[in-house]
């Protein structure tokens, strides 16, 4: 039969049935029985009547008296209500009026809805989030020949046009950047309801356990069902936690997220110190909670575009694209995450709120007369002067006495002669910082026969692990992650830049892990490129360091530097040179990087926490005098400075007000 000529009479004598039945068929304006259908609909197609139509109804089906829905599960999920704005906004553009249907992820009531729109004769266009992953449970929409394009979920089979985020690949990323930063239990919360999203966060998860060789069993997983109560969602995750004991969290929703955030707090769980979390950050308060969220940031609005330019072109063509798109997913790394650092021996880092003394125990440091001393390797700066009233603030509980305080003025053979005057006090115990780990060794193995040793930041060289009793350190690995993340951060959306390393030539054992965590945090920056990496040996080496850097790359627009005294000697070079674009980061605030940082050359800079390590310094020497287990290596962790933070960071960090000189960008 000639297709072109093919009349609805034909067809029917074709199918045996009356006109009006083909016509009910065609126009879905009265129930017809399926095998009835199927059979009329398959010698529309064979016939060619179908492409009449179609081009029929998009004559019909355009201009403001047609309509697009947007089938959601909910509004609840800020998701879902910032894809209904776009879409709205994109689909008033074309002319089409936008409306919002919600199936309550019920897959009764989504079949109700879906047989209601496709016999719409305003109906242009359907853009789909759907309840269940199974394609047979949407053959009436497939075969009913309305444009439709799946957003967010797909369906399995049925060859359904669809664009999703890259969740397999974001939950891969924050996994893997968890097994980076040492967390080897890690737990993973996921809804409990079916859907290739689920799925795919489930594949993301177990493939990077998979790619570090870690074994995988039910304990890594926690499944929560969103539509109990409040209560109900928080308690399974309580249990879940309760049960696994987890080092790390990763949240497979937004919801997810609230629900985990509320649970951890009510429990009274300190985030990153006992529990890092990566969470959804679609949410505007992601970057506003305390600590500020790590989260998988998903580009909402590229998704939503594309699922409105696909569906338009369905519209216009009638085309089937037939495959999938994506919508990329962002890991930013944020505050409520931490790297888990091991000790020099590989000891696993304790938090200094670990470390409890008991009543008992106090009762005998009060009566024990103790004494100590203090060998710094310098003490002209702040962050020497925090750790010793942080040491002195903490023993003074417990009646032990300072004896003497050493500045050996980054001297080792200075360093040297002061060890042997404190070896002839004989002190019961010494809270030391190496002035050079090589050249120190010797002495402070003798000083370990009559004294017990801690030691802040580095050890001596070759030390045993027995002639030392602890080492107290803020975790260097975040140090310089924070520092390298910061730089990378401010200069995301930014182009291609290119960056400068100045790292410490001596083979310091925290330096080593700051420089190597902070190189390693801009591998998530792909437009950011180490063009150049120097060493210095002693702090004023690095100005001509720097100058020397920046004659051979002037294109460089950052610079690291190990931390803050070298970076003085990195600026004083730049301002030397009118390079004063360049931005600093660095590690370690003080009264002069915090000036350079008001007057804007010093974008970023990850500090430590000086007080507090005196602090734990002193409680791990306590413990000591009293009590032969002890922790082998104590971390504190650091604390990141952005100029626009600069005068809350300094009140924490300092305990007191910045002087309001400083806060003017005077110099002091």
């Amino acid at each position: 039969m000639n297709k072109k000529t093919v009349t609805i009479k034909e067809i029917a004598d074709l199918a045996g049935v009356s006109i009006a039945t083909v016509s009910h068929v065609i126009n879905r304006t009265r129930y017809v029985s399926p095998e009835l259908e199927e059979r009329v609909m398959n010698i529309v197609k064979e016939t060619g009547y179908i492409e009449k139509i179609s081009r029929k109804e998009r004559k019909l089906k355009s201009g403001r008296d047609s309509t697009i829905v947007g089938v959601f599960p909910n509004l609840m999920s800020t998701v879902y209500r910032d894809m209904a704005a776009i879409l709205k906004r994109q689909i008033s553009a074309k002319g089409y009026q936008f409306m919002i249907a919600i199936t309550d992820d019920s897959l009764e009531d989504e079949q109700q809805l879906i047989s209601s729109l496709i016999t719409d004769k305003k109906v242009a266009g359907i853009l789909h989030i759907p309840v269940s992953d199974t394609a047979s449970n949407y053959q009436k929409l497939i075969g009913s020949g309305i444009p439709f394009i799946c957003m967010e979920r797909n369906t399995l089979g049925g060859n359904v046009d669809s664009v999703a985020f890259q969740d397999r690949q974001a939950l891969y990323k924050g996994t893997s950047y968890l097994l980076e930063s040492g967390h080897k239990n890690i737990l993973f919360l996921r809804e409990s309801s079916q859907s290739t999203t689920r799925e795919e966060r489930t594949r993301g998860f177990l493939d990077a356990l998979g790619a570090h060789h870690m074994n995988i069993n039910d304990a890594n997983f926690a499944d929560v069902d969103l539509h109990a109560s409040e209560d109900a969602c928080q308690n399974a995750i309580r249990k879940s936690l309760q049960r696994v004991m987890p080092t790390a969290v990763i949240a497979g929703g937004n919801r997810l997220t609230l629900h985990l955030l509320k649970t951890i707090r009510n429990m009274g769980i300190q985030c990153p110190e006992e529990l890092s979390v990566i969470g959804f950050g679609d949410e505007t308060w992601v970057g506003l909670v305390d600590p500020p969220l790590t989260a998988l940031e998903r580009d909402v609005k590229s998704l939503s575009d594309l699922a409105a330019t696909m569906l338009f072109e369905k519209i216009s063509t009638g085309n089937v694209i037939t495959k999938e798109r994506y919508a990329q997913v962002e890991l930013i790394v944020r505050e409520s995450t931490r790297i888990l650092e091991n000790g020099p021996y590989g000891e696993k880092a304790v938090s200094p709120s670990e470390i409890v003394l008991s009543q008992e125990e106090k009762k005998q440091l009060r009566n024990g007369h103790y004494r100590v001393a203090i060998s710094f390797h310098y003490t002209g700066t702040a962050w020497a002067e925090l750790h010793e009233k942080g040491i002195r603030d903490e023993l003074e509980k417990y009646g032990i006495d300072v004896i003497s305080v050493m500045d050996a003025h980054f001297d080792a053979d200075l360093q040297n002669m002061q060890l042997q005057g404190i070896s002839i006090q004989k002190p019961d115990a010494v809270i030391a910082i190496p002035a050079d780990d090589t050249r120190t060794a010797d002495r402070f193995r003798e000083l370990a026969a009559v004294s017990k040793l801690v030691f802040i930041s580095n050890l001596p060289e070759n030390i045993g692990k027995n002639s030392y009793v602890s080492c107290i350190s803020v975790n260097e690995a975040e140090n310089g992650a924070n520092a390298g993340r910061m730089l990378g951060e401010y200069f995301r959306g930014k182009g291609h830049v290119k960056v400068g390393f100045i790292n410490h030539g001596a083979i310091f054992y925290g330096t080593r892990e700051r420089d190597a965590a902070a190189e390693k945090a801009l591998e998530s920056f792909p437009n950011v490129e180490i063009v150049t990496g120097r060493g210095f040996g002693q702090i004023e080496n690095a100005y001509q360091v720097c100058k020397d850097m920046i004659a051979v790359h002037p294109e460089i627009q950052a610079l690291y530097v190990s931390w803050d005294q070298p970076a003085l000697r990195v600026i004083k070079a730049l301002k030397e040179m009118h390079r004063e674009d360049i931005a600093v980061f660095t590690t370690d605030l003080d009264t002069e990087i915090a000036q350079y940082m008001e007057s804007g050359i010093v974008k970023g800079i990850s500090t430590q926490r000086f007080y507090e390590q005196g602090q734990a310094a002193a409680l791990v020497v306590a413990k000591a005098l009293v009590n032969e287990s002890v922790p082998k290596y104590v971390g504190v962790q650091p604390y990141m400075v952005e100029p626009k933070q600069l005068r809350r960071a300094w009140k924490e960090i300092f305990h007191t007000s910045m002087p309001e000189e400083l806060s003017k960008g005077k110099q002091l």
